[in-house]
């Protein structure tokens, strides 16, 4: 289900009982990208057919050009019926505490 209205999104958002953190963690290529973009393409953000190929979360110019996570980023998606969960990317060579304002 794709979420249009930023209202609604800040209305689910409001209801934490209903968010699921969730963080990608992995090694270099093994597709931290590739599911953060399908999670992506899920909501109607992008299409499916450039899942794991835009890079979304990579937005960092440095990011594109050598085609790797080197910061965290993360993005909250509707997966449900009054639901949403909240994605964190990592480096897996990034400090994971520095991440937690992400989630707040």
């Amino acid at each position: 289900m794709v979420l249009n209205s930023l209202d609604k999104m800040i209305q689910l958002q409001k209801n934490t009982a209903n968010i699921r953190n969730i963080c990608v963690l992995a090694h270099v290529d093994h597709g931290k990208t590739t599911l953060a973009d399908c999670l992506i393409s899920s909501n109607g953000i992008i299409s499916s057919r450039l899942a794991g190929k835009l890079r979304y979360m990579d937005s960092r110019e440095d990011e594109q050009i050598r085609g790797i996570t080197m910061k965290s980023s993360a993005i909250s998606l509707h997966y449900a019926k009054g639901k949403l969960t909240s994605v964190l990317k990592k480096n897996s060579n990034e400090s994971f505490l520095s991440s937690f304002s992400f989630l707040n």
